[in-house]
């Protein structure tokens, strides 16, 4: 059944059961993703999945029903389960279906050359990457993963208000594993690409790198205990700063549980740190027009050369703080409730180079993979404690590989040492992201 009348019959029914604003969000999705080993399809996946909610006031109070089934049978049972749902509910502040904005950004988000990719070209690209992989260097034993996929989905919101948006995106996504063996010694590597366009996945690319990192770990030591200059990989940062983004939600403050409380227009990072949310960023992995409540998105600046200028809000923290929402109200699904997330929300680049920041180091360490960030990290604290591997900086030159070591320090102390950024911004496939950062000292832990 066509949405938008499945959307007119219930919310008509609805308003004549005693409703009075109506909501629908509606979701669905699909994706394909071929995953090859020793140069056979070992796996196939083509799954679609959606659903709707439905939220609307009764007796002054809001419900909600879900449903996967989209027909005009399901109708009574939506608006019977809301109902029902309104009796229970006891929350002490009042939700609000969003009247919408004057103006909403287009920004694109789905590329109709990638719905035209076959699947036959995901499984040359699949098997071309393993055996670039395998065929990099004898002491590659294995590719242990090797996956494509591309997949696509669609949003609507519909409410009695008069808001209808809709949003359509789609990606592409590849990633492979490599494994390197030298005297009984194992070490793994992994390369992956996400892109909007089909030609930018070149899988000899993402084969070979996956085994260069695999054979860069070989023969990799620990170090003495002490304390040493620390450069973060973009994507090691990126992980690390990704633990600390609840900090910046109005919630979070509003709540007591983020330091980030009573900050707002103070330094609380080096004056070369800037960070910015940017849902209408070209190409952005976590790009929007408008956020799950209807309210239009904008580009912001969270942390302006040190000082942080917002919190990201949603409509029920921006009423309670007496500000306008940031349009970060997101949820994760058709079921999900509304929280705050960031969008595309990124440290801006440096001027330098990755070897330029080397440079002024002559006994450091560049991290580049850390494992227990869950366990590790302390998000209300800041504290860390993480176990990871890198390489040595030595008289301003990357040199040896190291791992089983520690690093230790606490965040939010680290943001304001920031002693320089490099310029290679990397995302990761939920829009967040960071440069390389040399953040000074930190203890390590070693031999």
């Amino acid at each position: 059944m066509d949405i938008k009348v499945f959307k007119d019959k219930l919310f008509k029914k609805a308003l004549e059961n005693g409703f009075s604003d109506c909501e629908i969000y509606y979701y669905s999705g699909k994706s394909i993703k071929v995953s090859v080993l020793k140069g056979e399809i070992e796996k196939f996946d083509n799954t679609t999945s959606g659903g709707l909610s439905f939220r609307g006031f009764y007796n002054g109070k809001i419900g909600y029903s879900y449903t996967e089934q989209i027909s005009e049978d399901i109708i009574d049972k939506l608006i019977q389960y809301a109902k029902e749902n309104s009796e229970i509910i006891n929350e002490e502040e009042k939700e609000e279906i969003y009247v919408g904005d004057k103006n909403y950004t287009p920004i694109k988000t789905f590329y109709e050359k990638l719905e035209d990719v076959e699947v036959d070209t995901l499984i040359d690209k699949a098997l071309k990457m393993e055996k670039a992989a395998l065929n990099y260097d004898n002491r590659i034993v294995s590719c242990n993963y090797c996956i494509i996929g591309k997949a696509s989905s669609e949003i609507y919101i519909f409410n009695t208000k008069g808001l209808e948006l809709n949003k359509k995106d789609n990606y592409i996504i590849a990633y492979a594993g490599a494994l390197a063996k030298e005297n009984d010694i194992l070490k793994s590597g992994m390369e992956i690409k996400a892109s909007f366009d089909i030609n930018d996945i070149d899988p000899v690319y993402i084969g070979e790198t996956a085994s260069k990192k695999a054979l860069s770990y070989l023969g990799a030591t620990s170090l003495p205990s002490k304390k040493y200059n620390i450069i973060f990989e973009n994507e090691c940062f990126t992980d690390l700063f990704s633990c600390f983004l609840g900090n910046f939600s109005a919630e979070s403050v509003q709540k007591g549980f983020s330091l980030l409380k009573g900050k707002l227009n103070k330094k609380i990072a080096s004056d070369i740190i800037t960070v910015l949310d940017e849902p209408l960023k070209e190409n952005g992995y976590n790009s929007n027009s408008f956020d799950s409540e209807g309210v239009a998105c904008y580009n912001k600046t969270v942390i302006e050369n040190g000082i942080l200028k917002t919190y990201l809000y949603n409509l029920k923290t921006a009423k309670k703080d007496g500000v306008k929402s940031t349009g970060n109200g997101f949820k994760s699904g058709y079921k999900g409730k509304i929280g705050i997330s960031p969008t595309n929300f990124y440290i801006k680049n440096g001027k330098k180079s990755l070897n330029e920041l080397f440079k002024n180091i002559e006994n450091g360490i560049i991290i580049t993979e850390m494992a227990g960030l869950h366990a590790g990290v302390n998000e209300i604290s800041g504290d860390f404690s993480l176990l990871a591997s890198g390489y040595l900086i030595e008289n301003g030159e990357k040199t040896k590989p190291v791992e089983q070591i520690t690093i230790a320090g606490n965040f939010y102390n680290m943001l304001l040492d920031i002693k320089d950024i490099a310029n290679d911004l990397k995302f990761d496939l939920s829009g967040i992201g960071s440069p390389s950062i040399f953040v000074g000292e930190l203890s390590v832990s070693g031999e």
